[in-house]
């Protein structure tokens, strides 16, 4: 229970309040997980800046949780990764499968080798797919020890022998 006084003048007015809500609550985290399917969302209007992009902070995202640090993800060049990015998001817009196949790590869970990853990508790569990529905001890119994952786990990139990889796509 907390206790405030106001003073105002000669009336002292005393104001109490109590916090009467439980420790844990089904509908709440019934919410947070309705919240979870909303992700990704459109760029923000009127930002088409790639610079903007770029720079735009990334340290604390809109729900409040904060990511690892770039470092910790493995990443030393946020910004070059970020660059990378955008031609990725370029490559599936465009199905350039060769561009995508020459960063993918294999053997991945959905395909082991190049080849079976072409033949797969129209099926990896559908509508919904194609829509997460386009989608993506740069400064809200989640990343941890693993690496940094797109979407909510539906492809994760690492850095490998210092070049950009897919080294999970999870459909």
């Amino acid at each position: 229970m907390k206790l405030f006084l106001l003073a105002t003048g000669y009336t002292i007015i005393c104001l109490s309040a109590c916090n009467t809500a439980t420790t844990s609550n089904s509908k709440d985290s019934n919410i947070v997980d309705a919240a979870k399917q909303m992700i990704p969302v459109a760029p923000p209007p009127g930002n088409p800046n790639i610079n903007d992009q770029l720079n735009a902070q990334d340290t604390l995202f809109e729900d409040g949780s904060i990511p690892s640090s770039w470092y910790n993800a493995g990443f030393d060049d946020p910004a070059d990764f970020k660059l990378f990015l955008l031609s990725f998001k370029d490559w599936v817009k465009n199905d350039n499968i060769d561009s995508i196949t020459a960063h993918v790590s294999f053997p991945l869970k959905t395909s082991k080798t190049p080849e079976a990853f072409r033949k797969a990508y129209p099926e990896i790569f559908n509508a919904e797919m194609k829509t997460l990529v386009d989608t993506l905001r740069l400064d809200r890119i989640f990343r941890n020890y693993q690496g940094a994952m797109l979407g909510n786990g539906e492809i994760w990139f690492s850095v490998i022998k210092g070049e950009y990889k897919i080294i999970a796509i999870n459909k």
